[in-house]
């Protein structure tokens, strides 16, 4: 199959337009499944924290401490900056123990969205009657 003469290199110049279309959008999701991953693996460590603090024997420091730790372990370079917080609250009537992380977005390459994602983690009050 023969091209004409006005075909000739053309399939070289879309192959360019198309793989840098393709390298975007292919960051973009890259970008979106690591914040996916933060975000699950925070709540997690969060989640944990707050069955720690809810212990009968324990406070809500101590879930704090123990939320800590386990996203240092394991994100050490995103939860360096966490802000996590530990409170004992009522809701609906029920005592709990909420701890709350706020993580910073982490950004692959120059683009990506800044700011911080906020996680909460809820366990039932174990010394309540």
């Amino acid at each position: 199959m023969r091209r004409s003469a006005p075909d000739r290199g053309a399939a070289a110049s879309e192959f360019a337009m198309l793989a840098g279309l393709v390298s975007v959008l292919l960051l973009a999701a890259m970008q979106l499944a690591f914040a996916l991953h933060v975000h699950n693996t925070a709540t997690a460590h969060v989640i944990e924290g707050a069955r720690v603090g809810a212990r009968a024997d324990a406070t809500p420091a101590e879930g704090v401490a123990r939320a800590r730790e386990l996203m240092s372990a394991s994100m050490s370079g995103i939860a360096d900056g966490a802000v996590l917080t530990g409170t004992r609250r009522s809701v609906a009537g029920v005592e709990v123990v909420e701890l709350t992380a706020e993580v910073r977005l982490p950004i692959l390459g120059p683009f990506g969205p800044g700011g911080a994602m906020t996680v909460t983690g809820q366990a039932y009050a174990e010394d309540q009657g």
